[in-house]
């Protein structure tokens, strides 16, 4: 498991809090408080900042072959 919170912090710029929600299974007041500064990055859990993280490397891969595409 790894944690990186500059791609946490890309995914919660550039995803919804739901969609986010839905494919990580992190409750979305959970990401919510997180955008509204209640809750610190670094004090996540190492399990949630890992399924934040899986999900934001999923998301950018995903943008970099559609770039490559429209290329």
């Amino acid at each position: 498991m790894k944690v990186d919170t500059e791609k946490i912090e890309w995914l919660l710029n550039n995803a919804t809090q739901y969609n986010i929600s839905k494919n990580t299974g992190v409750a979305q007041a959970t990401i919510s408080n997180i955008i509204n500064g209640k809750r610190e990055l670094k004090n996540l859990t190492i399990e949630v900042g890992s399924k934040l993280t899986e999900y934001a490397d999923q998301l950018q891969k995903a943008e970099q072959l559609k770039t490559k595409k429209a290329g």
